[in-house]
């Protein structure tokens, strides 16, 4: 009885150190990074949803025209900020609007309580914060928050851009739409 007692906890044992094994050779890297889309697999991105009932509502009602947009843009601080020369948050909101539109059966109602929030962050390579060199690769990122009519986020994303002069924003913003619409 004794021996079957410990072969018995033995394969438990086993079992338990391969299935361990087998779950870190098959996990993803790096937790929340993006890699859905060829798009998002491209540079660093992020994305995070809350509820898939609730995303899969927000995407009826984006592809029936009820939405509206939000943007805004945080500059650097402590070092000299020079994207917003080159970057005109008015053409992006356009770029922002086509885009939606291109999933959108419906006339856009300006007067939703959906909400498309984006916000267009330049890195600031001299923030103290920063700990590695890594951080300074990139020249900003997006962060895209997909709002219901009840005011809840259920979708977010955050993707970098590389250009100095920002000309790969219509680019991160477009595949921050698809991000979401195809979730």
């Amino acid at each position: 009885m004794k021996k079957y007692l410990i072969t018995f906890i033995a394969v438990f044992l086993v079992f338990f150190i391969a299935l361990g094994i087998y779950e870190q050779l098959n996990k993803q890297d790096v937790p929340g990074k993006a890699k859905r889309t060829s798009c998002l697999a491209k540079v660093t991105s992020f994305e995070r949803s809350y509820g898939n009932e609730d995303i899969q509502k927000l995407k009826e009602q984006i592809k029936n025209g009820d939405f509206k947009i939000i943007s805004s843009a945080d500059k650097a601080v402590f070092m000299q900020s020079s994207l917003f020369n080159t970057v005109d948050m008015k053409a992006l909101d356009k770029i922002m609007i086509e885009t939606l539109k291109s999933y959108s059966k419906g006339k856009i109602n300006p007067n939703s309580k959906n909400t498309v929030e984006y916000k267009v962050y330049e890195n600031d390579k001299e923030d103290p914060k920063k700990k590695s060199d890594s951080c300074k690769l990139f020249r900003g990122y997006v962060v895209m928050k997909f709002i219901n009519q009840n005011n809840k986020t259920v979708y977010q994303n955050q993707i970098d851009f590389m250009d100095y002069e920002g000309k790969d924003i219509p680019d991160t913003i477009r595949c921050g739409v698809s991000a979401f619409m195809t979730y």
